[in-house]
């Protein structure tokens, strides 16, 4: 078992469903809303704390009311020790679901005011680090220089390149596993031919297909693990919820293949609740 950091946002999630997602100039009826916990790295780190004991978290939040609660929330999850306060708001996601899909707007808030230096005191009060994950919400810069450090220290890698960014052929190479759902990977790579992808980065880029599964490349060719058959409420976070799941394989030294079928396994539970983190105490539960 390895000691894991997750270097990552924190949202505060306003979520709300709507029988049909509105027109441009049209106005609609919500059915319902709620005020969740959120944000790629939270959400992640809070979902491989309920599969691992050894987990830290450098994430930011906002001297808000939305802060606050983050905080109160995290600390009774035992990830508060380095999550800093900013002179700002706190990250907002704004999520629409509809149809049993969902859109998301964020605003990065504090996510955006994480430094270098604060990634430099998160290293030195957490020596011993063995695996590292980190997603883009948060200033690309940090995230970088994050990597750079990870690298030098013979840490290993997962990034989740979400939301897209085009990246440097040198970053990709610093990480040891590149994990992003096929509309991310077709604008980083820039073709929509996903097995090509895969099979030129041979075990390095995973790419995850929503309902269809996931893609990896394995003994030499291109597979694709299936998705569990489940009655979905919300797909919100599945991904986050896979990268938790399969992250939680790495750390045990399970094979690839193995860490993909816990990932799929998570996010199948997640996609039977309403928000990512909702699903902690069932995935906690199923682990025990």
């Amino acid at each position: 078992m390895m000691k894991i950091a997750v270097v990552g946002s924190i949202n505060t999630d306003l979520l709300y469903r709507v029988h049909k997602a509105p027109l441009k100039g049209e106005t609609v009826f919500g059915e319902d809303y709620q005020i969740l916990n959120g944000g790629k790295g939270s959400n992640q780190c809070v979902l491989l704390s309920a599969l691992e004991k050894d987990v830290k978290f450098l994430g930011a939040v906002g001297r808000d009311v939305f802060g606050m609660k983050s905080l109160e929330y995290l600390a009774t999850l035992g990830l508060d020790q380095d999550v800093l306060v900013k002179e700002t708001n706190t990250g907002l996601a704004v999520i629409q679901l509809s149809e049993k899909d969902n859109a998301i707007t964020v605003m990065k808030g504090a996510n955006e005011e994480i430094t270098i230096d604060d990634v430099n005191l998160f290293f030195n009060n957490n020596p011993g680090i063995e695996l590292l994950l980190c997603q883009l919400e948060v200033r690309l810069e940090t995230i970088l220089y994050a990597l750079e450090k990870a690298k030098e220290k013979g840490i290993q890698i997962i990034l989740n390149p979400a939301p897209a960014h085009k990246l440097d052929g040198n970053i990709i190479e610093k990480v040891d596993y590149l994990i992003p759902n096929e509309i991310e990977a077709q604008l980083m790579f820039e073709t929509d031919n996903l097995e090509d992808i895969v099979e030129h980065y041979k075990g390095k880029v995973i790419i995850t297909l929503g309902d269809k599964g996931v893609m990896y490349f394995d003994e030499g060719i291109v597979k694709i693990e299936p998705a569990q058959k489940i009655e979905v409420v919300d797909t919100t976070g599945a991904g986050d919820s896979f990268i938790a799941g399969f992250t939680s394989g790495i750390a045990n030294n399970l094979r690839v293949k193995e860490a993909i079928q816990k990932g799929i396994k998570i996010a199948s539970i997640t996609c039977q609740h309403i928000g990512a983190q909702s699903a902690y105490k069932k995935i906690k539960d199923t682990k025990e």
